[in-house]
């Protein structure tokens, strides 16, 4: 496989039908446009009844294959189903329908256009906004014309689309012209009152606050019918518990009230027998249509089979196997009316409690949503006039009417409700939910600030720069949500075993229900085992202390390995740890935005490469050392002064990190410098070279430098040195200071004077400064602890040889690729992935070698000649800033950006580190390996327990210990099988971030 396709994907499910189309579609939009294809569409449902990774993949195969699908991905711990789709072929409404077809409940959560790439470079993307609005007042076809020409006659509206039916309004719109208060106003003042809407919530008819609220009410609204479906089962379970185990079994024969109910009242029918009857055809036909309705769906609309089909065969094997009993010998026969009916009441509490469970999983999601702020104090002056000027007022609006450019206050203990910056005051902000750190932030003026996090000081004024969709929190929900429902490798083959898990069980249930009837006629049971109060523990009640017969014994086997053969555990092995597992790395401020994949692949990582600009290193550089021309201030008394002054005034004229560097050296090493006022005639900077100016020399300076005195003006540059000399300047740095800077990879920025014309005197290069980007505190404790878990490191930097060397050097690191550009850092990245691992060298391969040998030196034949073996890929992770390294990130395995939240930073790799500390890094890969190995232990232990209680459901203990496992007793092993999984999952939250 090609390497540069190795970057870990979520598993998706597609369908290229519509593919072209949309394409061709999208490319035929005009320039200049926004480039917003309406016609596909991307809709949310909320899925109820998913039981297992079968039901996962009867969904995804199902819905995938109709025509407009063009993908559909399916989350079993959120249930919830994300499709893609042409919305003219398969409207949302359609797609639902398609879904509760299959027997499951489907809600629309979202349902939203989506912006398809823009089919030329340079055209704008997502140059507008969507939002809706409720509207009141409209009373007919005259009330939608006039708003939706007041609409589209406001500034930055390209288009508004009134509906009288549903009363509202989706207006599109750019909000760096109008907002939507602008609009709500609008419609207000013409008489209409409006209300903004979330607009992906809108589609689900709740005009819900978020999406993400959305998503949460539906899985409460869903572990809320989980359990009335439980308390509904017990007034069926608890009356068969009294009537046939409490009464039929527990009471003695001269007891009146057993003697009572097991009076003959209709031919040889007793009381007791007649109760038990009811109470079952009444739970089958209540409780167990919602069995019979999921697995019929299944069978026939999905043509697959899923738990549901187990549960509806074994409970109606158990409720036809009683009646047949009990009819064939009169009321005499064995009966066991209990176990369908308390098979059904365990099932639905196993569902209620893992409905439970997979609601604390998803605590991150939750907790990341209640930080959201529902209101915001926006600054709107009065007008009215005080002592001291105009008076603000202060508006308590909804945070969603947020607009680009709002002036909002943010008392102490309130939410920052938008991200912004800072414009007046200070204050402490919390951003433990951002980066995972506990300690306050000092925000002043000029700071920015981000939405959702905590004030908890004084008082200050922010200007909104990121509102709703588009600010950092509202992101970071998004990402981890997405993260939670991909897949990694592990899970594609559980759900590949589970979807064919549930025919081999039906298959194997007949199997053993023919061995033993086939033992039975031939006499292979023994007495003893025929015993029902003895062999299968006592459950099943009858009116004759004649042992079972032996059909009824085969079948109560059939219906054991039926219920407790389960493959929900196996579907909730990965998504139950991996959810877990990216709350916990939110927590730590860490964002996986490739989930299970990208943590699957970080578990067992061969080789790190770092860039060094701003991930090694500070990114920030600061002058290390300096020269000056001692001739010319021995020469002129105040020259270096003067000159340190006109550096200082033309480089603060530049934005450029060195220039920036410089200003700050010359202020800190002679202050009086930066107060010195010179005028600078002219200036202009050369990319790629450093600053020219024109500045006034006296007549004093001019002799100084060895020029005529009636030079009166002389050009000044501040740049690289290689510009300086090929400007013809003489440059007096001594030798040895030049190659003590160039070892130790400092970059020089030389500063000269040529006279005004050059033709008076030669140029001279007066001074130099030495620059270095100082490396992070941590970064040799990182590269330290990587190396020393057998990790090898690289560093891969687009700076010079020497630099990146120094840096090197200083770090720990060996390995060292300098000098390449962007494109040719991923061309770096393949090389060190193509290289391979060793592993595959290890004590496998060397016991596999020794045994060949030891089996031909026994069969006395040469030993066979060995083939050499490919060396797997390696998995390379690479660490950048997320934007200059973008080509390098995407063709790792694992890209990490550093960086503070940008949006181009959470765009560019599947991981983000939220902190400005490399022990993130650490963090991640460590809470990865400890996920993992959870994985792998969820995958054992529910393999291992369909494995080993399989057989002995079938019966395997009975010539051992004449023992048998009731059906009931196997229904609860079921649910013990998936809460054990999810209880080994939850146990995640106890881990603590290693102390570095």
């Amino acid at each position: 496989m090609d390497a540069c396709n190795r970057s870990p994907r979520a598993s998706e499910y597609s369908s290229n039908n519509t593919a072209g189309s949309l394409q061709s579609l999208h490319a035929a939009n005009k320039p200049g446009s926004c480039h917003v294809v309406l016609l596909e569409m991307e809709t949310v449902l909320s899925v109820a009844g998913m039981t297992c990774a079968s039901c996962v993949n009867s969904i995804e195969q199902h819905i995938g294959a109709l025509d407009g699908i063009a993908s559909i991905k399916v989350d079993l711990m959120t249930a919830q189903a994300t499709v893609r789709h042409d919305g003219h072929a398969a409207s949302s409404e359609v797609v639902r329908a398609a879904v509760e077809a299959m027997g499951f409940e489907a809600e629309v959560l979202v349902s939203k256009p989506v912006a398809l790439p823009p089919p030329h470079p340079g055209a704008e993307d997502d140059c507008h906004a969507e939002s809706w609005f409720a509207v009141e007042g409209m009373t007919c076809g005259s009330c939608v014309a006039t708003i939706t020409s007041l609409l589209t006659a406001l500034p930055g509206v390209a288009h508004a689309d009134v509906q009288l039916l549903t009363a509202q309004a989706v207006v599109r719109h750019d909000p760096r012209e109008v907002g939507v208060r602008d609009i709500a106003k609008t419609m207000a003042d013409a008489g209409f009152a409006a209300t903004p809407l979330d607009m992906d919530a809108t589609n689900s008819g709740t005009g819900a606050p978020d999406p993400s609220a959305l998503a949460l009410a539906s899985m409460r609204k869903h572990r809320r019918q989980a359990a009335i479906r439980f308390f509904w089962s017990l007034l069926f379970a608890i009356p068969m518990l009294v009537f046939s185990m409490i009464i039929g079994m527990a009471l003695p024969q001269s007891n009146g009230v057993f003697q009572a109910l097991n009076r003959s009242v209709f031919q040889h029918y007793s009381v007791l027998t007649i109760i038990v009857f009811v109470i079952a055809t009444a739970a089958q036909l209540t409780l167990g249509m919602h069995f019979y309705r999921h697995a019929f769906k299944s069978l026939v609309k999905a043509r697959t089979a899923n738990m549901d089909v187990l549960i509806a065969l074994g409970t109606t094997a158990a409720y036809i196997g009683s009646i047949i009993s009990v009819a064939l010998q009169k009321g005499a026969g064995e009966q066991f009316f209990e176990t369908a009916v308390f098979l059904m009441a365990f099932i639905l509490l196993g569902r209620w409690l893992e409905a439970i469970a997979k609601g604390r999983t998803v605590s991150a999601v939750e907790s990341l949503v209640k930080m959201q702020p529902d209101s915001a104090l926006l600054v709107s002056a009065s007008g009215s006039s005080s002592g001291s000027g105009e008076v603000d007022e202060l508006v308590t609006i909804s945070a969603r009417q947020i607009q680009l450019g709002d002036l909002l206050q943010v008392n102490s203990g309130m939410r920052v409700p938008a991200d912004g910056v800072v414009v007046r005051g200070e204050s402490d902000i919390d951003e433990s939910m951002l980066t995972g750190e506990s300690a306050p932030v000092t925000k002043a003026v000029g700071s920015a600030v981000t939405g959702g996090t905590l004030n908890i000081s004084h008082t200050f004024r922010m200007r909104a720069t990121a509102v709703n969709e588009a600010s950092t929190l509202s992101r970071i929900v998004k990402l981890v949500r997405e993260a939670q429902s991909n897949k990694p490798r592990l899970q594609d083959i559980a759900d590949r075993v589970a979807a064919r898990f549930v025919p081999f069980v039906v298959l194997g249930a007949i199997i053993v229900f023919v061995a033993w009837i086939i033992a039975g006629a031939t006499g292979g049971i023994h007495h003893d085992w025929l015993d029902s109060k003895q062999s299968m523990g006592g459950m099943g009640a009858s009116d004759s202390q004649e042992p079972m017969a032996y059909g009824i014994f085969s079948l109560l086997n059939a219906v054991a390995v039926l219920v407790i053969a389960c493959p929900c555990a196996l579907g909730l092995a990965a998504p139950t740890a991996i959810m877990v597992g990216t709350g916990l790395a939110a927590r730590f401020g860490i964002l996986v935005k490739g989930g299970g994949a990208t943590m699957e692949a970080a578990s067992n990582i061969d080789v790190v490469a770092f860039d060094k600009t701003g991930v090694l290193t500070v990114g920030r550089p600061a002058v290390a050392d300096s020269y000056e021309d001692a001739s010319t201030e021995a020469r002129l008394g105040g020259f270096s002064s003067w000159l340190n002054a006109c550096v200082l005034e033309i480089e603060s004229l530049s934005s450029h990190p060195l220039a920036t560097a410089v200003c700050a050296h010359i202020r800190e090493s002679q202050p009086e410098a930066a107060t010195a006022a010179h005028e600078l005639l002219e200036h202009k900077e050369l990319p790629g070279r450093g600053m020219q100016g024109l500045v006034h020399v006296s007549a004093e300076q001019a002799q100084a430098l060895g020029w005529p005195a009636s030079v009166e003006q002389a050009t000044l540059l501040v740049g690289k040195d290689a510009w300086i000399k090929d400007e013809g300047c003489r440059v007096d740095v001594p030798v040895e200071t030049r190659v003590r800077w160039s070892d130790s990879g400092l970059t020089t920025v030389a500063v000269a004077l040529v006279p005004e014309p050059p033709a008076l005197g030669p140029g001279r290069a007066l001074a130099a400064f030495a620059l270095s980007d100082q490396p992070r505190p941590e970064a040799r404790d990182v590269v330290a602890q990587l190396r020393a878990r057998g990790i090898e490191v690289w560093m891969i930097s687009g700076d010079s040889p020497a630099a990146a060397n120094a840096v090197a050097r200083e770090l720990g690191i060996d390995n060292v690729m300098a000098g390449v550009l962007p494109e040719q850092k991923s061309e770096t990245v393949r090389m060190l992935q193509q290289r391979g691992t060793n592993a595959d060298a290890g004590w496998l391969a060397t016991l596999r070698s020794r045994v060949r040998s030891l089996a031909a030196a026994l069969l006395r034949r040469p030993p066979p000649a060995t083939r050499p073996r490919p060396r797997p890929l390696a998995k390379v992770v690479m660490v950048g800033d997320g934007v200059n390294d973008a080509p390098a990130l995407a063709q790792a395995d694992v890209g990490v950006a550093v960086g503070s939240g940008t949006a181009a930073a959470m765009e560019t790799a599947p991981v983000l580190l939220m902190r400005p500390s490399l022990h993130s890094l650490l963090t991640f890969l460590h809470l990865s390996r400890v996920v993992f190995r959870r994985v792998k232990l969820n995958f054992v232990w529910a393999s291992v327990y369909n494995l080993v209680c399989i057989p002995i459901a079938a019966g395997i203990l009975y010539p051992a210990i004449d023992r048998g496992l009731p059906p009931v007793v196997a229904g609860l092993l079921m649910i013990a099988s998936s809460l054990s999984v999810m209880a080994s999952s939850l146990s995640l939250k106890l881990y603590r971030e290693p102390k570095y």
